[in-house]
């Protein structure tokens, strides 16, 4: 009897159609500071561009080592709509180091700071580097977790497909 039910069960819940309704999430809307102490607004950035939100600090050297990926991504790809901003989670105390680093490293990137590490919490980070790419209207596409050499390689892939997709969106307009 059990099983006759169970089957039941299973049959009719094939039939039915069933609406699981994913809620989409976007970029909080706060401000941080650059690394000269300007304040920015994440929703502005998102405007017209597909952004990857890259969050890292110094004590993380996976970070350092996607982080020239990146830059080359955003070099490549910024005339197309697409850009990284990378945001820094050090303490205030340790700005002047990532200052010097960014410089020295030639980042063509936008660098903000999050040291009390409220917007990557918000937005589910908990291991570094954390990768959030949204698109321009500041919806989250997709986010990634660590980082392995050779995982540039997937990354570029995905951008390809976004920027792809922004340009037959923006033809049909």
């Amino acid at each position: 009897m059990f099983y006759k039910i169970f089957s039941y069960i299973c049959l009719i819940s094939f039939l039915l159609p069933v609406n699981i309704s994913k809620t989409e999430e976007f970029i909080p809307n706060v401000k941080l500071k650059d690394v000269n102490k300007k304040k920015v607004k994440l929703v502005d950035i998102c405007k017209d561009s597909y952004v990857l939100f890259n969050f890292w600090n110094m004590a993380c050297e996976p970070c350092k080592k996607e982080m020239k990926f990146l830059n080359e991504f955003h070099k490549k790809y910024n005339e197309f709509g697409f850009k990284v901003v990378s945001i820094n989670m050090d303490s205030p105390r340790s700005m002047s180091k990532v200052k010097k680093y960014v410089k020295s490293s030639k980042y063509a990137f936008e660098v903000l700071q999050d040291p009390r590490m409220d917007l990557f919490k918000k937005i589910g980070g908990s291991i570094m580097p954390f990768v959030v790419i949204v698109d321009n209207q500041g919806k989250v596409v997709n986010k990634h977790i660590g980082y392995n050499l050779g995982d540039e390689k997937s990354l570029e892939e995905e951008i390809k497909v976004l920027i792809s997709y922004q340009k037959d969106t923006l033809k049909n307009d």
